[in-house]
């Protein structure tokens, strides 16, 4: 059996869920660049399922998985989430309203990756990212295009990362 298979195995439940879902949210994100970038033909059904998976893996469903304690072996998560909890439940809910803004311009748009998807010039100005004030992030991601919430949707992941990730644990 390979080692890390074996590694996974001895993760608390916990921590093995956070790790499957973040690679199931990674490889739904590369899935969706793949077709933004034009490396890979935009097929709406598989762009509405990356999109749902990273919703249905992030929001509360996230959050519930940092319940209790935090940090645990194998766990690459810091202790700050429990000081900074509102702030982190917060970017897991924007992270599941701009993949729900996603899934949405996927139904919108069934044939192809549209003028209407794409960003224009002055659309990264619009939404201030993941620390900006937000009124109704739901209903502003929703009316920017899918590449704009695209790219929030990854700030937000890389905000998250950056302050409650640890690399050496």
């Amino acid at each position: 059996m390979p080692i890390f298979v074996e590694a996974a195995q001895s993760l608390p439940p916990k921590v093995a869920q956070r790790q499957q879902d973040m690679k199931a949210m990674a490889e739904a994100a590369k899935s969706i660049n793949a077709m933004f970038k034009g490396s890979s033909p935009y097929d709406a059904k598989r762009f509405k399922g990356a999109a749902e998976t990273i919703r249905s893996t992030s929001g509360t469903a996230l959050s519930s998985l940092f319940d209790g304690s935090i940090t645990a072996p194998g766990s690459k998560a810091s202790a700050s989430i429990e000081t900074d909890r509102q702030k982190f439940d917060k970017l897991a809910l924007d992270l599941a309203a701009y993949a729900a803004a996603l899934s949405s311009a996927a139904d919108q748009n069934p044939d192809t990756l549209g003028p209407g998807m794409r960003m224009q010039a002055g659309d990264a100005a619009v939404g201030g990212g993941p620390l900006a004030k937000k009124v109704d992030l739901a209903r502003e991601a929703a009316s920017m295009p899918a590449e704009h919430a695209f790219h929030l949707m990854l700030q937000t992941c890389t905000s998250c990362h950056a302050k409650y990730r640890v690399e050496n644990n």
